[in-house]
């Protein structure tokens, strides 16, 4: 769209003259700063960080980055990872540190600008790179937009305001029941205990009944996936990182084998087969989901396929278990560092310390805990519904 085209008040914009980038960097280890924010804390679609880290957590530089200032995912575009500081913080070098330039935008609205289709395609499409494809700022900077006068930006952070307020509201009632699920997940699957008696000096606790086994015992399979170049077209869909969702295996983006599932029918997945990601990047390494689709499945070489001994326990539970962030926090401790790549190897991972109790009451937990989690998937759709509200408000706007 030319200028003699755009709405009145409306200006294209080159979006080095609405933000500018932040590169200020410090050691971990000498900063006074209490909070860090990896791209792990940071969730698609939502301007809100609502976990993190502290600075004795990681090595190596990082960037500093006020409340109010945006961070910005840069690397892997697509994961749409962007949030506003809550506090002064460090954060990622996986990220930019963004602020506002006030004279062509309210600094109110960049963050929502940047959550728009129209942002999010271009700063994909320009990211360099196949396995970890990252946006440089000279590229980001020079990108032009077109974006509404001040006036048009004021009115919709205000009606978005409004907006966010539901979405606040189901939010708060979804964290409220993740505190519950995790109370009764450090009960009823890690017995009561936490870092320091799993993994640390104290002596773990081992409730009556249970016995304090390695993840490696309860398991009969842990097998790698095909190595075989995927396409946008084929015969088997091969199921890889970005199929796991919140434990469980999607069949969203798929990418399939010009193989067919003859050729595959080792790798073959059935239902109850858990998917951990082995390798890629440390905020991504771990990721672990369980498998129900119906029909013909494969899974990527840097995937595993794991299966438990079923008398003595269940998908579920395993899968639960590795999906515990403490567990979660545990397993980037035995990832080894690659270029751009982590990588944890089937023996860190058997290796973990795994409370078993009777199957009888493994079944019953299975079952508190499905329930638990039936809740928060609704609470979670009434949150995306208000997101796609949002969303579609910001797309009507930027006409993207």
């Amino acid at each position: 769209m030319t200028e003699q085209h755009l709405p009145d008040g409306w200006q294209i914009v080159r979006f080095g003259e609405i933000a500018k980038q932040i590169s200020k960097r410090v050691e971990p280890s000498e900063t006074k700063l209490k909070v860090y924010v990896g791209l792990e804390h940071l969730d698609p679609d939502s301007l809100k960080i609502k976990h993190h880290g502290v600075p004795g957590d990681v090595d190596g530089q990082k960037l500093l980055a006020k409340k109010g200032q945006i961070i910005f995912g840069k690397r892997r575009a697509y994961q749409r990872k962007l949030a506003v500081a809550s506090w002064d913080c460090i954060c990622s070098a996986h990220a930019m540190v963004l602020e506002a330039l006030t004279e062509k935008i309210i600094p109110e609205f960049l963050p929502f600008f940047m959550q728009s289709d129209l942002f999010m395609r271009r700063a994909v499409s320009i990211s360099e790179g196949s396995l970890s494809p990252t946006i440089k700022w000279k590229a980001l900077s020079q990108q032009k937009f077109r974006i509404p006068s001040k006036k048009e930006q004021l009115h919709f952070v205000e009606v978005s305001n409004k907006l966010l307020v539901g979405e606040t509201s189901a939010e708060e009632a979804v964290e409220s029941l993740e505190k519950v699920y995790t109370e009764i997940a450090r009960q009823g699957i890690l017995g009561g205990n936490d870092y320091r008696t799993l993994f640390g000096k104290e002596s773990p606790i081992v409730p009556p009944g249970w016995r304090l086994v390695r993840l490696g015992d309860v398991l009969t399979r842990v097998q790698y996936g095909t190595s075989d170049a995927v396409h946008d077209h084929g015969n088997v869909p091969v199921l890889r990182m970005m199929n796991i969702e919140n434990g469980r295996i999607t069949n969203s983006d798929l990418k399939f084998s010009k193989l067919n599932i003859n050729d595959l029918k080792s790798i073959k997945l059935y239902p109850g087969d858990i998917l951990f990601n082995r390798t890629n990047s440390m905020d991504l390494v771990g990721k672990t989901g369980i498998f129900s689709l119906e029909g013909d499945y494969a899974f990527a070489s840097y995937m595993l396929r794991l299966n438990v001994k079923d008398d003595l326990v269940t998908p579920e539970f395993v899968n639960n278990f590795l999906n515990l962030p403490l567990i979660q926090y545990r397993l980037k401790a035995y990832a080894t560092p690659g270029v751009s790549q982590a990588n944890i190897n089937p023996s860190s991972l058997k290796s973990l310390p795994f409370l078993l109790p009777p199957i009888e009451e493994i079944k019953k937990i299975d079952d508190l805990l499905g329930g638990v989690d039936s809740s928060l998937r609704s609470l979670n759709r009434n949150r995306l519904k208000q997101r796609r509200i949002q969303s579609s408000l910001r797309e009507v706007l930027l006409g993207s």
